[in-house]
């Protein structure tokens, strides 16, 4: 299972190569499709993993953790209404540390480096800012739009031109030192004899610039996430499932979450007037995503994420 989520966004990406054109008109696919099938259950899926946490035995805990929960969710859509650059901005920091902290557990889990803590949080750090950095890397005029579309469907504004070459300078800077961090981490994997270890984590490495090199930016973006990370997360929610579910498990535990997350994209594509364009759709479950992350990427840390003995 580890293997088989870069191997479908190898598959996905490299036909996506051949038939640029196409990429670049329907970059919004990737987005649409992860919201009925992977994207939008994996995060709905919170239902049944504070369902878990609410049956402890420690009830004050467990209120205390729902009450988390519930405080960044409602702080995040403040933020992301209110003040929308700002929303923006803490989206793309929480989803660098949600995307590279995901990674980094399951590839310390995979290799047996659990107990490498250090070494683990570089990973996460550098994963993490190469996803969220390479799309302006690459494509730093589209992503630009991109921001700016959102920002103008929120009825507010991006960063000015005149501080977008700073703003490409910090993201260019990023990129280069995420990709030294990884680079120190397979040294290192490499001087504990992990060679395996490094060897895929430079192949990963490789793959995720890559895509971002040669396709659309947000294709590439809803590739990864489509492909790669929600596969992934699935197979972690599995343990929160009935036993003996069968098909569809991952929709019965999405419970109560996943009616209202789709009503509440189509509340948003309604009021920015967003129904009939798949583009402008694509960036309204951006701005649900920016919503709900922080919440969902805090409840992953505790329930899925937390250490564990090696």
């Amino acid at each position: 299972m580890y293997f088989l989520p870069p191997l479908l966004l190898l598959v996905l990406a490299g036909s996506g190569v051949f038939a640029s054109a196409w990429v670049n008109a329907w970059w919004f696919l990737p987005f649409l499709i992860s919201a009925v099938l992977v994207g939008l259950p994996h995060g709905a899926a919170d239902w049944g993993v504070l369902c878990k946490m609410v049956a402890r035995k420690d009830r004050s805990r467990s209120m205390r953790g729902v009450g988390i929960y519930s405080a960044l969710l409602l702080s995040s859509a403040v933020m992301v209404f209110v003040t929308p650059p700002l929303g923006l901005a803490l989206f793309l920091i929480v989803s660098a540390w949600h995307f590279g902290g995901a990674d980094a557990h399951d590839f310390g889990d995979y290799f047996r480096i659990r107990a490498r803590h250090r070494l683990l949080r570089l990973t996460a750090m550098a994963r993490g800012v190469l996803i969220v950095t390479s799309p302006f890397v690459f494509r730093f005029t589209d992503m630009f739009g991109a921001c700016e579309a959102w920002c103008t469907m929120l009825n507010s504004s991006w960063i000015s031109t005149e501080y977008s070459r700073v703003f490409q300078g910090f993201i260019v800077g990023s990129f280069a030192l995420s990709v030294g961090i990884a680079a120190m981490v397979m040294l290192e994997l490499l001087r504990v004899s992990k060679a395996r270890a490094a060897g895929w984590l430079a192949l990963e490495t490789v793959l995720l610039i890559a895509i971002f090199t040669f396709l659309h930016p947000l294709f590439a973006l809803g590739a990864y996430f489509l492909c790669w990370h929600s596969v992934r997360h699935i197979s972690h929610l599995r343990k929160f499932s009935d036993p003996g579910a069968g098909l569809g498990w991952i929709y019965r535990l999405s419970g109560p979450f996943l009616f209202p997350s789709l009503v509440i994209i189509a509340i948003l594509a309604w009021g920015t007037g967003s129904i009939q364009s798949p583009e402008r759709l694509a960036i309204v479950l951006l701005i649900f995503f920016a919503i709900v992350t922080p919440a969902h990427q805090w409840l992953v840390s505790q329930e899925i994420q937390s250490p564990r003995p090696a």
